[in-house]
Parts: structure tokens; C-alpha cells; sequence
């Protein structure tokens, strides 16, 4: 799968059912695939438009479906962000 690191597509598919909070980062407009992630069964949390990008959460089964979509360009795990 393109733009998803191997450790993360692993852990995906080995608990399908396990809920997953996600940046989805797309190709342009984040609110142009808004109803597409949720047609993939994810809920959208928030759009960035500096990144272009998604918050999604959803089954780890549906993030891998997200992840073949043609206007995703990466998936990584939506992590607390920590400053010094």
C-alpha cells in the first residue's frame, strides 16, 4: 500500500476491528474527500488545509480501505504532539 509505513499496515491488518485515530494526508483539498472517508466508514474529525490532510478515526478495516484510495498520498497514526 502506497504512503502507509509497513509497521502501521501490519498492526492494521492483524486487528481489523481495533479503532484507530489517523492524519490522512490527500493529493489536494482535504474537504473535497470528505464524504468519501466516510463512505470508507471513517468519521472526520477536522480538515487541515495547511497540510492537506484529514483526522479521521475508524476501523483499522477501514482505514486499509482509506488507504487504497486514489487522492490519499499517506497515513500515519494521529499522535499527541509534545513541545520542549
Amino acid at each position: 500500500m502506497k504512503g502507509i509505513a509497513s509497521d502501521l499496515q501490519t498492526r492494521l491488518q492483524r486487528d481489523p476491528q481495533a479503532v484507530v485515530h489517523l492524519i490522512v494526508r490527500t493529493q489536494d483539498a482535504p474537504g473535497a474527500h470528505l464524504a468519501d472517508a466516510q463512505a470508507c466508514g471513517m468519521i472526520v474529525h477536522r480538515t487541515f488545509s495547511l497540510i492537506s490532510a484529514l483526522a479521521v478515526e475508524g476501523t483499522a478495516s477501514a482505514a486499509l480501505a482509506l488507504a487504497n484510495q486514489p487522492w490519499v498520498v499517506s497515513i500515519e497514526e494521529d499522535k499527541p504532539v509534545h513541545t520542549m
